[in-house]
């Protein structure tokens, strides 16, 4: 314990090899931490801030404002920084504008076509699937998000920037 505490005392001039060895003590303790925070928790997950969207698909676009029939968009994203599908990724859906909200499809603002429910999560292929329906006719805009639950409220959400438009009848 003395040889330790002898290189945390102040004023005290050290001998070359002795630097090297404290130097190297402290590489040889970051590399050992840092491969077992890898090892124990794996590849980190993909941010909302690495993530745009690749593709959207819509089944139709151009549906009746039943409530019953619906429409599937497939969006697909993407991790900008590898290319690869952003597979694990809690994506949702708001209605740009306010006014074409359907009260039974919208929970908390966004929109939901389960109760309570509004984000899912990306497949392995990075892609998520929306079956939208409305009750208001007219064209609306669905604006797309990403979201990290593991963060605070004003920074959970990430607008994808990018929407799309269905025309409900």
């Amino acid at each position: 314990m003395r040889r330790i505490l002898h290189h945390l005392r102040r004023n005290r001039t050290y001998s070359h090899h002795e630097r090297w060895g404290v130097f190297a003590a402290m590489l040889i303790l970051t590399v050992a931490v840092t491969a077992g925070s890898y090892l124990m928790f794996g590849r980190p997950a993909i941010s909302a801030a690495s993530v745009s969207v690749e593709s959207v698909n819509i089944e139709r676009d151009a549906i009746p404002a039943d409530g019953q029939t619906t429409t599937r968009a497939i969006i697909k994203l993407s991790d900008e920084e590898t290319g690869e599908p952003a597979a694990g990724v809690w994506t949702g859906l708001i209605v740009a504008n306010p006014d074409l909200r359907s009260p039974g499809f919208t929970y908390n603002g966004w929109y939901s076509l389960e109760p309570g429910r509004a984000f899912y999560q990306t497949n392995e292929n990075g892609e998520v699937v929306f079956q939208l329906a409305s009750t208001i006719a007219g064209s609306i805009e669905y604006q797309i998000f990403a979201a990290n639950p593991e963060t605070k409220n004003d920074n959970k959400y990430q607008e994808l920037a990018t929407s799309f438009w269905i025309t409900f009848n």
